[in-house]
């Protein structure tokens, strides 16, 4: 349903679209990561790749898929790189935007893919059940 969403969207209202790391093999492993200039190549245990281009609208589109139904919580590992993307897509904070674009290069390819993993199979449900309203 979401995939044919983003199709229609693409084919009828000529909105370009980028792609997100999680709509597709979900499943599968990433069992390598290459980053050359503002490229990102993915790819999964079922040998599809996945290229992603480094770009505001792919911050926005992180944000938009892991981080608005699930804002970064106290205990999360990697929860700068998490603040980074919601200040970049929020504010366009430069600070924020220059340590995105530091973290996704080339020769930090192992962090990279241990963030999207991380993310990827990140659910805060039983987290959220320890939340007290007072």
């Amino acid at each position: 349903m979401f995939i044919d969403i983003i199709l229609y969207l693409y084919k009828y209202k000529n909105i370009k679209i980028f792609a997100y790391i999680k709509m597709e093999n979900t499943n599968n492993e990433i069992v390598s990561l290459v980053i050359v200039g503002d490229l990102i190549k993915v790819t999964y245990d079922n040998n599809v790749t996945e290229e992603l281009t480094k770009s505001h609208e792919f911050y926005v589109n992180m944000r938009t898929a892991w981080l608005v139904s699930q804002p970064p919580f106290i205990s999360d590992s990697h929860k700068d790189v998490m603040n980074n993307i919601i200040l970049a897509c929020i504010h366009k904070n430069a600070r924020s935007i220059a340590e995105l674009n530091t973290f996704f290069s080339q020769g930090n390819e192992e962090k990279v893919k241990a963030f999207f993993t991380y993310m990827r199979k990140r659910d805060l449900t039983e987290e959220k059940k320890k939340w007290k309203i007072v």
